[in-house]
């Protein structure tokens, strides 16, 4: 497998979470300040595909995008480990509120 094709999932996440970053209308300098990452620079780089974003920043990402946190936590790890997320819910999608989000 390709690099590319290792990231594409990171790129699907990152995709996702800036697009309910940019549904509140906030910066990624203020989406950082506001769930404790360390820069702006930081989430763009989340969001571009580049790094994954860490599960110790899921529940502030829940809460800032006004989510579960697990259903928030499980979405993620379907992206960034979808062999875990199978073995714990088997092949269905992440919640369907995280589908609309």
């Amino acid at each position: 497998m390709s690099m590319t094709d290792a990231r594409s999932p990171w790129l699907q996440a990152g995709a996702w979470l800036k697009s309910l970053r940019c549904a509140q209308d906030i910066t990624a300098a203020e989406l950082a300040e506001q769930i404790g990452a360390p820069s702006g620079r930081w989430i763009e780089e989340v969001e571009a595909g580049r790094r994954p974003a860490p599960s110790a920043y899921y529940k502030a990402y829940a809460r800032q995008f006004r989510l579960q946190a697990s259903d928030f936590a499980a979405r993620c790890l379907g992206y960034y480990d979808p062999v875990a997320y199978e073995a714990l819910f088997g092949a269905d999608e992440p919640a369907a509120a995280l589908r609309a989000a």
